[in-house]
């Protein structure tokens, strides 16, 4: 009578697919983390403009009235208003003004605007008077969950804002 034969080390087929498991589920697990913190940084950006775009707003209706005179704009309003907005801990807002300026286009693509500072009485260099501006910047360092995702992105976040008043 013969002996069946046992299958050699090579030859065996227990625990391949759990081998495979094992060796699988942690690239996926980095590339799962990976896509929720750039979701993340996102969702936190939006946040981030979205109170930036209030405060400009906020500025601009303080600025106007239904008459379409002038009245006066608190910096620290605007500030308290847009710190109030943005669900963020460590958020760093800033406003100035409301102070005169000229707004000047660069012939770059995307055309950029740049603030120089004005006086009263003074043309600006396109002819056009001085006008009253605020500007709003708003800047928050996001967290990653993974470590590798600052050499992927960057972390800190900022939004602008430049308000014409009149």
């Amino acid at each position: 009578m013969k002996r069946p034969m046992q299958p050699t080390f090579a030859q065996s087929r227990d625990g391949v697919a759990v081998l495979e498991f094992a060796l699988v589920v942690p690239v996926l697990l980095t590339i799962f983390a990976g896509l929720s913190d750039f979701l993340l940084a996102f969702s936190d950006r939006i946040e981030l403009a979205s109170g930036v775009a209030g405060g400009a707003a906020y500025a601009f209706n303080q600025g106007q009235n239904v008459s379409g005179t002038a009245q006066a704009v608190s910096a620290t309003d605007v500030k308290a208003k847009i710190v109030s907005s943005i669900n963020l801990p460590n958020v760093s807002v800033t406003v100035t003004g409301p102070s005169l300026g000229c707004i000047s286009n660069s012939s770059t693509v995307p055309p950029a605007a740049t603030l120089t500072a004005a006086t009263a009485g003074t043309a600006c260099p396109n002819g056009q008077p001085p006008a009253t501006y605020v500007v709003i910047t708003a800047s928050y360092t996001y967290n990653p969950m993974m470590p590798f995702y600052s050499t992927l992105s960057s972390t800190a976040l900022t939004e602008n804002a430049v308000v014409r008043l009149y």
